[in-house]
């Protein structure tokens, strides 16, 4: 099919390359209007109380603070699709049904588990687990842009005190340039929970193969009790109506329970691994902004390790 994209520019892959076109592609024009407004959404409790007691912020500094550091985004142009604006950037996905595993498992006497933030911006989700009472030093993070940590540490002020291990990376470099990637030395056999919000649907069927099998070597060995599995979970736009969907050029797929325990079954055979997907949808209307369609829907999923 034809394109009118750049010939640096794969329409199934999400990179640096791709993302200064996909803000202009059909639908992701209308997504971006609408992810600029002029105030904070104070729904996002957790965030203020984050850079309130976590990074000792003013209460009366909070909003201005959070503003700064919009602002310094826009104005070193990083990513503007990734940007998620006022509307959401001070989002933490806390109320995942994963999540209440995760910490309490990272939070246990004597626990070793370690925990990796993918697609991770600022790492707030990070920082809420230390707030929370996990060890930092047991906490990994990754995303395409390391401009975002750079951030990250600004906002919420722990340059030297954070622990976390930050590594930028491409899940969906060729094998050959990625096994010797910052990403897969650093990771790779070091997980035993991973969270990935906001992410998997901005990929295609086949590259969402390709990440999930390279997620699946970074779990540590050992991971096969029924109290402590391999997790991977967060929140995703699914779909009723799940398939591939275009945000103009570009391929994503859409999941429902189904294909998404199809992926994961798929993994399994390429890997020699066995997974148990469970997808929960949040709300009976398509999420606003949507850069898909009417057919969408936020969904919480975790996926499971099973013992063979």
């Amino acid at each position: 099919m034809a394109t009118n994209l750049p010939r640096n520019v794969d329409p199934e892959k999400w990179g640096k390359a791709s993302e200064k076109h996909l803000e202009n592609a059909e639908g992701a024009a209308s997504w971006n209007q609408q992810m600029f407004i002029d105030s904070i959404p104070w729904e996002h409790d957790k965030f203020r109380e984050l850079l309130e007691k976590y990074s000792k912020v003013p209460a009366d500094e909070v909003t201005s603070d959070i503003i700064q550091i919009g602002q310094s985004m826009e104005v070193g142009q990083v990513s503007l699709h990734r940007i998620l604006h006022l509307r959401a950037f001070p989002g933490i996905r806390w109320n995942n049904p994963g999540m209440e595993s995760a910490l309490k498992r990272l939070t246990a006497p004597d626990s070793t588990d370690t925990f990796l933030e993918i697609g991770g911006f600022m790492c707030q989700t990070l920082r809420r687990l230390v707030f929370e009472g996990v060890d930092s030093s047991r906490l990994y993070g990754t995303d395409l842009h390391s401009e975002f940590f750079e951030l990250g540490y600004q906002q919420f002020r722990d340059r030297d005190t954070l622990k976390a291990t930050l590594v930028e990376g491409d899940f969906l470099l060729p094998e050959d340039e990625y096994a010797t990637s910052a990403m897969a030395e650093t990771f790779n056999g070091k997980i035993s929970i991973a969270h990935a919000s906001n992410f998997f649907h901005l990929f295609s069927w086949d590259s969402q193969l390709v990440i999930c099998e390279r997620i699946v070597r970074f779990f540590r060995p050992g991971l096969d009790s029924a109290d402590k599995p391999a997790l991977v979970f967060g929140q995703h736009t699914g779909s009723i109506e799940p398939g591939e969907k275009r945000i103009g050029d570009f391929r994503t797929f859409l999941h429902d329970q189904t294909t998404f325990q199809s992926l994961w079954d798929e993994v399994g055979r390429r890997t020699g691994t066995s997974w148990k997907a469970s997808v929960q949808v949040v709300g009976t209307e398509a999420p606003k902004p949507n850069a898909w369609s009417e057919d969408a829907r936020i969904m919480h999923y975790t996926v499971t390790r099973e013992l063979r």
